[in-house]
């Protein structure tokens, strides 16, 4: 593949993302004061909705991708650079940010699911319309990620698959132009100035720590969005009035793809309780809610993915027995039940590639897990990145320090923080994996009182800009540097050449569950010895044992 065509490519997606995101916003959610990266998370929201919308009826197919792109590219060229009148440096974020994406997008190692199952069901997503039961094929089909949806999208002619792999570079490049654009904003407020320094550790976790475009997977964009919903739930608790109809659906927007992205981050849709109990007119907030089109919108794209679930597996949510039903494609419940606890085992190191505890049921009750996740686990994945957030911490703390104190008002923050507090329980207890939710969960709960002291300590505007300035720099050099870094290890590991090709290495094509679903379905004798079947129910293959 052509390195310029790959480039050309990402530039093209995401000009298209932002032509989706400004014609549905503008004429359909109609939030006002929004900036160029947040109309490229709608244009997200928007094309991941349409995706699972269309392939109901119809494969993703690379014709339908190349128009699809092509009517986002025109409505970026008429419409929006025509109408939206945004602040200049926007502009110039959007393309800053997009630079430095592109030493994210060169990459010869996928992540390790995307050989698993990750290709695999994008691949089918290009190739058939919704058929029901194919978590039967693999466990991975029973708990789609949206992300799939959204990056099945990139399959287009000519290119085909060599760019599926870069859906969550576009979350991180529109999720980093949001904080950036939230830095400059706040930088002179005294009272929201510690929403400069949490922007600020959202650049950090993105560019610094999730560098590796290949460790993403389904689970650190959403992490990332996760950084950026507590900062705007933070700014609306302590608006000075009620205006709060302009943040209140990004909001919404933000949630509902966090929790697409992974079932079990639907946890964060309880995060609107502290922001209700903090609203002197409760009643009209929850009204407000109603009247919102994106509340409605997100509904129904929960419904959608929720739906998914169920047609894949037989339960809306995967492994979670309760919402499994008796249904002739259905995961049998007790093989539901063990999949729950085996999560729960790999994410407490009782389990791994290569070794699996004796007494697993017993493991994993109460805190019997605790002293086999501290020694393999706990040394060295989770104090490795406590002593990177102590380093920050400590680092933030003299750099930011002022003899200067002034006095700034009170922020809302105390029961925003109890959440946290009880979600890292939650995650501690059930999942303790940073990447079931650590990383954004122990960076919150560190920075958010740091940022809060530090807001109550002044520069002069010139030498706190400055001191931005430098930081921001130093952020962005040490991702470019780690990211040049990789390129280099990768070309001696893998025999990467970015020139002549820069995408994935072909090795981590999965084909093999494709071609089992087309086997099942044509088969139509000697077929005894295969334990799924399949039956047309009208028009649709149902896939069962």
């Amino acid at each position: 593949m052509h390195l310029f065509s790959y480039i050309f490519a990402f530039i093209l997606i995401s000009i298209s993302i932002i032509g989706y995101g400004y014609i549905f916003n503008k004429y359909t959610l109609k939030i006002d004061k929004i900036n160029i990266g947040y109309l490229g998370l709608i244009g997200i929201f928007f094309l991941t909705f349409l995706a699972y919308l269309f392939n109901i009826f119809i494969p993703l197919s690379d014709k339908f991708n190349f128009f699809l792109h092509l009517l986002g590219v025109i409505f970026f060229s008429i419409f929006f650079i025509k109408n939206f009148s945004p602040n200049k440096n926007h502009f110039k974020f959007f393309g800053l940010f997009l630079i430095i994406c592109l030493f994210f997008i060169f990459t010869a190692k996928t992540h390790d699911d995307f050989e698993y199952y990750h290709f695999a069901y994008i691949h089918l997503l290009n190739f058939e319309n919704t058929q029901i039961g194919i978590g039967q094929f693999n466990n991975g089909f029973r708990v789609p990620s949206s992300i799939f949806y959204f990056s099945s999208l990139f399959y287009l002619p000519y290119l085909k698959h060599d760019i599926i792999h870069l859906g969550s570079i576009f979350f991180t490049l529109f999720i980093n132009v949001i904080f950036l654009i939230k830095i400059i904003d706040y930088k002179d407020n005294k009272n929201l100035r510690f929403l400069v320094y949490l922007s600020l550790i959202g650049l950090i976790i993105s560019n610094i720590f999730f560098y590796r475009l290949g460790e993403h997977g389904t689970d650190r964009s959403a992490q990332i969005l996760v950084i950026l919903l507590f900062i705007e739930v933070l700014y609306i608790v302590n608006l000075n009035k009620e205006n709060y109809k302009f943040i209140l659906p990004k909001i919404i927007i933000i949630i509902t793809l966090i929790a697409s992205l992974k079932a079990f981050y639907l946890i964060y849709i309880f995060v609107l309780i502290p922001i209700l109990i903090y609203q002197k007119e409760k009643l009209l907030f929850i009204k407000n809610i109603f009247i919102l089109k994106s509340t409605y919108f997100s509904i129904a794209f929960f419904f959608i993915v929720l739906l998914t679930y169920f047609v894949n597996s037989g339960c809306f949510i995967y492994p979670l027995g309760l919402s499994c039903f008796n249904v002739l494609w259905a995961i049998p419940i007790n093989e539901v039940n063990d999949w729950n606890n085996y999560y729960q085992l790999w994410s407490k190191a009782g389990a791994t590639p290569n070794f699996k505890v004796s007494n697993p049921e017993e493991y994993i009750k109460y805190f019997n897990w605790l002293p086999n996740w501290i020694n393999i686990y706990f040394f060295n994945k989770v104090s490795d990145y406590l002593l990177s957030i102590l380093f920050i911490s400590i680092i933030f703390f003299f750099y930011f320090f002022s003899k200067y104190k002034i006095k700034v008002k009170k922020v809302k923050y105390r029961l925003i923080y109890i959440f946290l507090v009880f979600l890292f329980i939650e995650w501690f207890f059930y999942h303790p994996a940073l990447r079931y939710g650590g990383f954004h969960l122990i960076a919150l709960i560190t920075f958010i009182p740091i940022s809060l002291y530090l807001q109550n300590y002044d520069f002069d505007k010139k030498i706190f800009f400055k001191k931005l300035l430098i930081i921001f720099s130093i952020i962005l050099l040490i991702s470019v540097g780690r990211n040049i870094n990789r390129v280099i290890k990768e070309t001696d590991i893998y025999n990467y050449n970015v020139f002549a090709n820069p995408s994935y290495n072909r090795n981590f094509q999965n084909f093999k569950i494709y071609g089992q679903i087309k086997e099942v379905i044509n088969c139509k004798s000697n077929c005894s010895n295969n334990p799924i079947k399949s039956k047309k129910i009208f028009g649709r293959n149902i896939f069962y044992r």
